[in-house]
């Protein structure tokens, strides 16, 4: 299993996006959905790519299928308080700002937060009891 990577959330306008950024992302994504696997009993299957460097990075159908990632993560689990509309409709030419960096991460991490304290407060079969010496009447 992949080790979440803590996201950057304070984005501003001076700030350059890099291959390493969209690795994060990508692998953060991966993290979640071998999770939801793990909990929901059925696969949940993205295509993420992590492996960039400084010579390689594609964009607006990168930024199509990662967003889509994300919606389709949400879409079998849950949008959390504060989730942002992924963008779904890049095209060549369209600017990539911070804004969009802000909401990629934060709708990961609202995500990845939401998902351990649900873990954390499952019930598992047999922990229930009654009585006082744990007899159920």
């Amino acid at each position: 299993m992949a080790t979440w990577i803590n996201p950057k959330t304070d984005w501003d306008d001076e700030d350059y996006y890099n291959f390493g950024d969209l690795n994060r992302v990508e692998n953060n994504s991966g993290v979640i959905a071998e999770i939801l696997a793990e909990y929901a009993g059925r696969p949940i299957t993205i295509t993420t790519v992590t492996n960039r460097d400084m010579r390689q990075i594609e964009f607006f159908d990168s930024l199509n299928r990662i967003e889509g990632n994300i919606k389709y993560l949400a879409d079998n689990f849950y949008a959390p308080v504060g989730w942002e509309t992924p963008k779904l409709n890049w095209r060549s030419g369209q600017v990539f700002d911070y804004r969009d960096a802000i909401r990629l991460e934060r709708n990961l991490a609202l995500l990845y937060d939401l998902l351990l304290k649900t873990i954390n407060n499952l019930r598992y079969c047999g922990t229930f009891s009654a009585g006082e010496d744990g007899d159920i009447y």
